[in-house]
């Protein structure tokens, strides 16, 4: 039987010509919206369905088979019959250089040359058989295939060629964020990077954001370049300070990238020793500009150093260990106040000269005069430590502290004491004035009432009367004597004019 006789749905060696019915829906996504843009994707291998696989298709029927095994059983070698299942393809080749894929079915080859390989499923993977090539390209991926050294990039879905000179290579997932396919380089840059590449030697940054397609093979990808704030740790420096005191400093720097260009072309590594491509690991490597920016902070840090007395820092303590004294305060009439110029200054708050921000901010601007040449900021250089390197001064200064906080303890007890005392000898001192206060209005309240009981005897004659006996009996009562230049007749007008003069006025 001669199997070139079955009506093919494609031509041998040629391209699916039908209509692309799904109107590239399958990959008409933003992933593909580079590469549909530069004419990239090739769909005309795709095929729509299962049905329009180049296979052959069943020609035979299980009676037929059956009756041909057993009545032609001593020339079975001149034939063959299998079954194909659904969702499969058997792989035949003719024995004269010819490959075929059979389809679903009955089969029955009369021919003694032909060859029946194992049948294959066709919905997911590759399927390569001599020159026809039947692959499946997933969603979310390209593939990439080559015909003659020209690279070929599939869209999503299911495809089939026949050429001896186009070879499926691989499905590249669009999820990575550099993608090699032979001369194309495919690249997503993220917000926040910046993409150094070199055309031709010439170089070009890629802003983040987008999705970029390099579109020969000497447009090279180089690496990324963060523009976001970094945060390093500088190594314990040595640097001696204003008044020779070698000293151990540990500091942060925090910096970011300001100018992509310039820190690619003035520090950034772009090409290595050996010429070759950069790897998937050194995409990001920033250890040279790191490297620079470190110690450039260094030297930086080192001059501001210099220019501080270390022996300041303990003045600082002595400060705070004597406070100013205080003015004592007498109660009185306060005399006029000076006036106060607006323009004076506050006082000053005591800091360290090492952590003073603003005398640090100087050792920043001296740093960014430098890294301003290879588009890096720093924002700022902090001082996390500062020690003497030498052990004995720092355990030496350091009991000078200790010495100085005892003292300021003892000096603050004794304050606390005297503060106590004034106060209880001004509260004592409150009391008496609160008491001979009391009493003198007491007195100031008992004359008044004496003055309005006589003003109110006086105005009777009878009460005056009556009042005068009461008193007299009450002055002789108990025995008591009293010696008058006068007769004894008349010691009722003597108490009486007593009475009148005590009650502040003579009598009526």
């Amino acid at each position: 039987m001669n199997r070139d006789t079955y009506t093919r749905k494609t031509a041998n060696g040629s391209k699916h010509k039908g209509p692309d019915v799904r109107g590239g829906g399958q990959w008409n996504t933003p992933a593909y919206e580079i590469l549909k843009d530069n004419g990239l994707l090739d769909s005309s291998y795709r095929i729509t369905s299962s049905e329009e696989i180049d296979a052959v298709p069943s020609n035979a029927t299980r009676g037929g088979n059956l009756a041909l095994d057993c009545f032609c059983l001593p020339v079975k070698c001149c034939f063959r019959t299998f079954e194909v299942d659904a969702g499969k393809v058997q792989l035949v080749s003719d024995g004269r250089g010819k490959f075929y894929f059979y389809g679903q079915g009955v089969h029955r080859i009369c021919d003694p040359f032909y060859k029946v390989g194992k049948s294959m499923t066709y919905y997911k993977g590759l399927i390569q058989h001599g020159d026809l090539t039947l692959c499946v390209v997933e969603q979310g991926q390209i593939g990439y295939a080559l015909d003659q050294g020209q690279p070929v990039l599939l869209p999503p879905g299911l495809h089939q060629w026949r050429s001896p000179t186009m070879i499926f290579e691989k499905s590249f997932d669009l999820n990575n964020n550099v993608i090699r396919m032979g001369p194309l380089t495919l690249i997503t840059v993220d917000s926040g990077y910046s993409a150094v590449t070199e055309d031709n030697g010439e170089q070009k940054i890629l802003a983040g954001g987008s999705t970029y397609l390099l579109t020969h093979r000497n447009w090279k990808f180089q690496k990324y370049l963060p523009e976001k704030i970094q945060s390093s740790n500088l190594k314990r420096i040595e640097a001696t300070s204003a008044d020779n005191v070698l000293m151990a400093v540990d500091a942060t720097v925090i910096w970011r990238i300001t100018d992509v260009a310039t820190a690619a072309l003035n520090s950034a590594e772009t090409i290595h020793k050996d010429g070759s491509d950069a790897l998937h690991s050194e995409l990001g490597n920033l250890t040279k500009l790191t490297n620079d920016v470190l110690k450039q902070a260094e030297a930086s840090l080192a001059a501001f150093i210099g220019a501080v007395e270390y022996s300041a820092t303990f003045n600082v303590a002595a400060a705070v260990a004597t406070p100013p004294s205080a003015v004592p305060v007498v109660e009185g009439i306060a005399p006029p106040a000076a006036p106060v110029p607006s323009s004076a200054p506050p006082p000053s708050k005591i800091t360290s000269p090492l952590f003073d921000l603003v005398r640090l901010q100087t050792c920043v601007d001296h740093a960014n005069a430098v890294t301003a040449t290879y588009g890096v900021t720093i924002i700022s250089i902090n001082v996390v430590a500062a020690v003497p390197a030498d052990k004995t001064l720092m355990v030496s200064l350091a009991q000078g502290a200790v010495a100085a906080a005892e003292a300021q303890k003892f000096e603050t007890v004794a304050a606390g004491k005297a503060a106590a005392a004034k106060i209880e000898a001004k509260g004592a001192a409150e009391a008496e004035v609160l008491k001979a206060r009391g009493d003198a209005d007491a007195e100031r309240v008992r004359a008044e009432g004496h003055r309005a009981a006589a003003e109110l005897i006086s105005s009777n004659e009878v009460a005056v009367k009556l009042a005068t006996i009461d008193h007299t009996g009450a002055a002789l009562d108990k025995n008591k004597a009293f010696f008058f230049g006068a007769d004894a007749k008349d010691i009722g007008s003597l108490l009486a004019a007593t009475a009148s003069n005590y009650l502040g006025g003579p009598s009526k």
